[in-house]
């Protein structure tokens, strides 16, 4: 390719002209990007049953550029300011939290004319602590070979404002002792990772969902044989209204599936299997998913109060296990809308399963879960975190 000539020319000997001759500062404004950065939903904060206030949100990044980067560091700060960093992630640590945006899977690449998402989360001690705004600072090495443009760039954008909306506070959608908190906030890939896009945007509806099952006094989700229905401790237990509301979708008659592994070929309209999506006072709508089929006692159109009984947990849908799939959004929709956080207005933490890993385990062969230190107690208007064991009032 030639030199440019006529008005292309021109324009860039202004411009390269327009630059040299402008103050260092003004310069300073006009920074390259090696990529691009939105963030799907601004963050909103929520109190975990550690005592933390947790951000879970998603930056979308597309590489407009001809070279290929590779993202050697990532640190979210208050916008306007270095210091405190609130989460830094570095070497390795980048893939942990970065997929690909069409495969998904892990990396820390992004190809010329590609994108990827960086599901990110940290916490902070206090409410004091919050930023009003944050920026992500990201340090990308340039991998072409041979070298071609810059080695590395160091840019800061992706500016987003935090919402500062209270969580909306649930009253407790199960009844009893030793519910598991399975797949929940903050860094459980299963649903906080679950992000689609639907009307030309995406959208993270299950960002703070949470998957609760039943364990005994042992730690183990059943006994017997998996197949059986039967035999998990949470299969049959009565649902909750979550709160006063009115109920805006309603699906039944979808078959429980046998525990052991998820189904073939389920489609998204009956990923959430017997469920319903209740509208509650404030614009928010909670997602009850799951449900055995037949035992759903509402119909759309129907006032709920809270506490009233909607139906049994069970296995319907897309679900390797019995199981009450609960998260809430910020609009009427299943898929197309924004997961957003929420609070209980009491509960009592017991015990805590070690990790995912020891989750899952359990739920594949029946063994005791193997536990973690955890601050025990009982909890008001906070969030329980991933893989914490309650009792309900």
């Amino acid at each position: 390719m030639g030199r440019p000539r006529g008005p292309l020319a021109i324009l860039l000997a202004v411009a390269l002209g327009a630059i040299a001759a402008a103050p260092a500062a003004a310069a300073s404004h006009d920074q390259f990007s090696a990529v691009n950065q939105s963030v799907v939903a601004p963050p909103n904060p929520v109190k975990g049953s550690d005592g933390r206030y947790h951000f879970v949100y998603e930056v979308q990044l597309v590489n407009p550029t001809s070279l290929p980067w590779r993202v050697s560091s990532i640190a979210v700060h208050a916008a306007g300011a270095t210091r405190p960093v609130l989460g830094r992630w570095s070497g390795g640590r980048v893939a942990k939290v970065m997929v690909g945006l069409g495969d998904r899977d892990p990396t820390r690449n992004i190809a010329p004319g590609t994108g990827a998402l960086l599901h990110l989360t940290f916490s902070v001690a206090s409410e004091r602590a919050i930023p009003r705004a944050i920026v992500q600072r990201l340090v990308l090495d340039n991998t072409s070979r041979p070298l071609a443009g810059p080695p590395s760039v160091t840019q800061t954008g992706g500016r987003s404002r935090v919402a500062r909306r209270a969580p909306v506070a649930l009253g407790a959608p199960l009844a009893g002792d030793n519910w598991l908190a399975a797949d929940g906030c903050c860094t459980a890939k299963r649903h906080v990772r679950s992000v689609q896009s639907f009307d030309g945007h995406l959208f993270g509806a299950q960002r703070f969902a949470i998957d609760w099952e039943r364990v005994d006094e042992q730690g183990r989700l059943f006994v017997g044989d998996k197949a059986v229905l039967a035999n998990w401790f949470g299969y049959g237990q009565p649902i909750y209204a979550v709160s006063d509301g009115t109920i805006v979708h309603a699906v039944d008659g979808e078959p429980d599936q046998v525990p052991g592994a998820l189904p073939v070929g389920i489609t998204a309209a009956k990923a959430d299997g017997n469920g319903i999506l209740q509208r509650l006072p404030g614009g928010r709508y909670a997602l009850y998913g799951h449900m055995i089929p037949g035992t759903l006692t509402v119909h759309v159109g129907d006032r709920v109060t809270k506490g009233q009984l909607l139906g049994r947990v069970g296995n319907s849908g897309n679900s390797s296990a019995p199981h009450l799939h609960l998260h809430v959004v910020d609009r009427n929709g299943l898929f197309g809308a924004n997961g957003v956080p929420y609070v209980f207005d009491r509960f009592t933490v017991t015990r805590r399963v070690a990790s995912t890993k020891a989750f899952d385990r359990a739920e594949a062969t029946g063994e005791p879960a193997r536990m973690r230190p955890v601050r025990t107690g009982p909890r008001e208007r906070e969030l329980p975190l991933d893989q914490v064991i309650v009792t309900w009032p």
